[in-house]
């Protein structure tokens, strides 16, 4: 899912997992990269550090099933009203982001404060195992604390 937050000038993209990386097309990430000395988060308890990981993992969880409204009731409300659809978020990933639908694996490494968010860092990895993608889940908490996706930033990671 890909959309261009307004206040922000940022481009989001939620990430699609499936198998293998053979037919993924070559892409150019969207946004600059973010800073690599990002401050930890701060104030987040244990219990807040597992609700996003595991709302992350939904979120892959649903793309990798086709469910693409599960997906999109994860967005947060300024996401779905850009996309307003399911079907709009689905078809904005598909035709943008080509290494997405070939992810196979995810390795959470830490959480950052990024654009004011809490920022979980994510490595994105292909199907032999090799590291491709580092993206960067923005989290939002809504007013009834819940937490919903409010973007990632894709960063390709330089092969070795």
């Amino acid at each position: 899912m890909i959309a261009r937050l307004i206040s922000g000038g940022v481009c989001v993209a939620w990430t699609m997992v499936g198998a293998g990386m053979a037919g993924a097309q070559p892409w150019q990430p969207r946004d600059l990269e973010p800073p690599p000395d990002l401050p930890a988060a701060t104030g987040l308890t244990r219990v807040d550090q597992a609700a996003m990981r595991l709302l992350i993992e939904a979120q892959i969880a649903a793309m990798r099933a086709g469910d693409w409204s599960g997906a999109f009731a994860l967005a947060s409300p300024d996401l779905r009203a850009q996309y307003g659809t399911p079907t709009a978020l689905k078809d904005d990933v598909t035709a943008h982001y080509a290494p997405l639908p070939a992810v196979a694996g995810v390795e959470f490494i830490d959480i950052v404060t990024f654009r004011e968010l809490p920022t979980y860092r994510v490595i994105l990895s292909d199907g032999d195992g090799a590291a491709t993608t580092m993206a960067y889940y923005l989290v939002r908490r809504l007013d009834d604390g819940t937490l919903r996706i409010a973007g990632c930033v894709l960063v390709r990671v330089p092969s070795s």
